[in-house]
């Protein structure tokens, strides 16, 4: 913003500042919008978030306790045998999305090879450990969902941020020096007005003394 100094205290400028003025208030007004609005979705996207973190932790005791009951069936051994023979069957893909003007990441869970055949030899394995891979499988796609939210909720906060940024920068600093600015050129030209009457009637009365 210009100081005082190296203000021109024309007219042309007033209109100048005037106009600047106008377009920083439309900004502020939009960026209030814009801020209530990503505050209103992030409060949804909070309670979104708390059901998953429960429906993760339902999922997770269910899953580890069908693993429980797989190595009672099989035992430590066994079971050990038959997870680190395991190859990763699932992965994440990640695309963009646009919320509110916001990039935001979307996660999806996809399938390497057929998830509906069980990865290992049913020979020697018990149904437990067959309950237990769906259950985990489950788990995994919420904790993905979750993760998803999770950076959704950052993102829009972090935008959030910088709309307080703006419109405090906009309702503090900007449009208070435009004002103080706009009123030291109106002070200034309402006393160069002042003088110029003066000198018109100090002119006139010469004249009529002549």
């Amino acid at each position: 913003m210009s100081s005082r100094v190296e203000l021109k205290p024309t007219r042309m400028e007033l209109l100048n500042l005037r106009r600047r003025k106008r377009l920083a208030e439309r900004g502020l007004s939009l960026l209030k919008e814009k801020r209530d609005a990503l505050v209103m979705e992030l409060l949804s996207i909070a309670k979104e978030y708390q059901n998953l973190m429960f429906e993760v932790r339902e999922k997770m005791e269910k899953a580890l306790s069908l693993l429980s009951l797989a190595k009672i069936d099989m035992g430590v051994a066994k079971l050990n045998e038959v997870i680190s023979s395991l190859k990763p069957s699932i992965a994440v893909e990640v695309r963009m999305r646009n919320i509110m003007g916001v990039a935001t990441p979307m996660f999806k869970v996809v399938p390497i090879v057929d998830v509906e055949t069980p990865p290992y030899n049913l020979v020697n394995t018990s149904s437990r450990l067959d309950e237990a891979a769906n259950a985990f499988r489950e788990l995994f796609s919420s904790v993905v969902k979750l993760a998803e939210v999770q950076a959704v909720a950052r993102r829009i906060a972090e935008e959030v941020e910088k709309a307080k940024r703006r419109v405090n920068a906009l309702e503090n600093v900007v449009i208070p020096t435009l004002n103080r600015n706009m009123k030291y050129i109106e002070l200034y030209l309402d006393e160069r007005a002042r003088e110029d009457v003066f000198r018109l009637r100090l002119l006139k009365k010469k004249r009529v003394q002549r």
